[in-house]
């Protein structure tokens, strides 16, 4: 009997690429691409830091965040310790930011909605973190094309609708400034 836990269709239409190293800096750039086209920054991951250079990952997708007021979800584990804290202090100061809690995260998920060109997701194993940029890492994006739409849509329901709602997610900080030019 065939598996109906996915379309089989969206398979054959899905534009995708392997990503093999630095993560950060692929959705840093598509996300800078994006800027003035993006509805809505998704961001699953379970650590969360930034170094103590200017140039570290977080600094700089924050920067863009801020810069065109990206309304922007991030899920992540409660901080153990003053790296994660201190990038979660970066993160809290951005308006457009709403900061959700979850102990069980394990997922890493970066989304940009958009209309096409622009829109895409990416899963992979990169925490954001500045360390990851310096580890092993792979992951998969997705453009928001043909079935690869509906494969974003999907990743970026997973999120706010199942993670940010579960029993065990704690808002710890909600969205302030919304982006008037999309009416979010």
């Amino acid at each position: 009997m065939p598996n109906t836990n996915y379309d089989m269709s969206l398979m054959r239409t899905v534009k995708a690429a392997v990503v093999r190293k630095g993560i950060q800096y692929v959705f840093e750039n598509r996300l800078r691409r994006a800027q003035y086209e993006a509805q809505k920054i998704i961001i699953a991951s379970p650590w969360v830091t930034c170094s103590d250079m200017k140039a570290g990952p977080l600094v700089r997708i924050t920067s863009i965040i801020n810069k065109h007021q990206l309304p922007t979800y991030i899920v992540t584990r409660p901080p153990e310790n003053s790296a994660e804290v201190k990038a979660l202090n970066m993160l809290s100061q951005c308006q457009s930011t709403e900061i959700v809690y979850n102990p069980n995260l394990h997922a890493k998920l970066y989304i940009c909605l958009a209309p096409y060109p622009y829109g895409f997701a990416m899963i992979g194993s990169a925490n954001l973190t500045h360390k990851s940029e310096e580890l092993h890492e792979i992951g998969l994006i997705v453009l928001a094309a043909g079935g690869g739409e509906e494969i974003v849509k999907q990743l970026a329901s997973f999120i706010m609708d199942y993670l940010r709602t579960r029993p065990d997610s704690a808002v710890q900080k909600r969205l302030i400034l919304r982006r008037k030019n999309h009416g979010l």
